[in-house]
């Protein structure tokens, strides 16, 4: 059966998911995904996506600039706490030619929103600042299924160049925190909520994250979507209770507390999935004659259900054998926060082996 993909912020989905349609099956080269992708978000207009960031009601759509090392790290991160994470490079980075116009573009003027304006009204090249764009492209590549959901996107930093002169970058004014040594430094005026959920979600231990790559942590991620938004909004939740007034230390002593919360909690997860994973190799000790059988009955009605009831007796029978199988169902215990974790835990528990 077709399962449609969850989407958390449909106005990024359905750009990322544009972008991902147009690219052409085979091998990719990542330096060239982000070439496309930075010409892609030109193209369609960059700033709706920042206008939707600016003008949301989500206290949680998080803008983080990164150094080109952090980029899988902190949305491994930041993506348990937001309900759409945008990350972008400062305008420091090295610059990498797009693509250029013959004439002034028209319309919105993308040089206002990115960078200095450019008066040059003949060839306008543009470009976007990077310190890498294969590790970019990688990171677009790893990060597909966040991007489609609309848990995540990048933001090119643009730059345009008139004849030989280059505009200076304005910082993006959707970034609310700019991260260095694996610290949120406050940029643009970001929200005490948005501060008391960022800031320890990036000092944080978090092995179960940590050991596991972008693309598989996407992939959980969307596979089990109702756990993964349970957890996060238990992430939430614990942030948010820890109290302002506690200095580094006290703070500090919370994390770990919450640390270890989350550690037993996976235990007692992977306690259950034994015991459920050992019921069902009772039951399908006889899953292939139940389902014979039951195949039978289909076909010859109630009289042979009556028979094979009296030839199991006393014991559970066949009947009781395809019953088993639907009893130990881990259907509810997937819907829980803490099956997220562990199913992270697990993959990450595999990559160490």
């Amino acid at each position: 059966m077709f399962m449609r993909e969850p989407v958390q912020n449909k106005i990024v989905a359905r750009r990322m998911r544009g972008f991902f349609r147009q690219m052409k099956p085979g091998p990719r080269d990542p330096g060239e995904v982000a070439v496309q992708y930075g010409r892609h978000l030109w193209d369609s207009g960059a700033h709706s996506l920042v206008d939707e960031k600016k003008l949301s009601r989500s206290r949680f759509y998080v803008g983080l600039s990164v150094e080109d090392t952090g980029l899988t790290e902190f949305t491994k991160r930041a993506v348990l706490i937001s309900d759409t994470l945008l990350l972008s490079h400062d305008g420091d980075a090295e610059f990498h030619e797009l693509g250029h116009y013959a004439t002034p573009t028209t319309g919105f003027d993308m040089t206002s929103a990115f960078s200095s304006a450019a008066t040059d009204p003949f060839t306008l090249r543009y470009g976007m600042r990077c310190p890498s764009l294969p590790v970019l492209g990688q990171w677009i590549l790893d990060a597909e299924p966040l991007l489609r959901a609309g848990l995540a996107w990048y933001l090119p930093s643009y730059l345009t160049i008139t004849r030989a002169e280059a505009g200076v970058p304005r910082p993006v004014g959707a970034v609310d925190y700019l991260i260095r040594d694996g610290r949120a430094i406050e940029a643009s005026g970001g929200e005490p909520v948005k501060s008391r959920v960022v800031r320890p979600i990036c000092t944080m231990e978090l092995p179960f994250v940590d050991g596991v790559g972008l693309a598989d942590f996407g992939r959980i991620t969307i596979d089990e979507f109702d756990s993964y938004s349970a957890f996060r909004d238990f992430l939430r939740l614990s942030f948010l209770n820890i109290d302002d007034a506690l200095n580094d230390t006290q703070s500090d002593r919370e994390l770990v507390k919450l640390g270890l919360e989350i550690k037993d909690q996976v235990r007692s997860v992977r306690s259950e999935m034994k015991r459920i994973k050992g019921q069902r190799a009772v039951a399908a000790s006889g899953a292939v004659v139940a389902s014979i059988s039951a195949t039978l009955v289909a076909v010859y009605g109630p009289a042979l259900q009556w028979v094979l009831g009296v030839v199991g007796g006393a014991t559970p029978g066949l009947w009781g054998m395809l019953q088993a199988g639907g009893d130990h169902s881990t259907r509810p215990l997937r819907e829980d926060r803490w099956h997220y974790v562990w199913a992270l835990s697990k993959k990450a528990d595999r990559n160490t082996l």
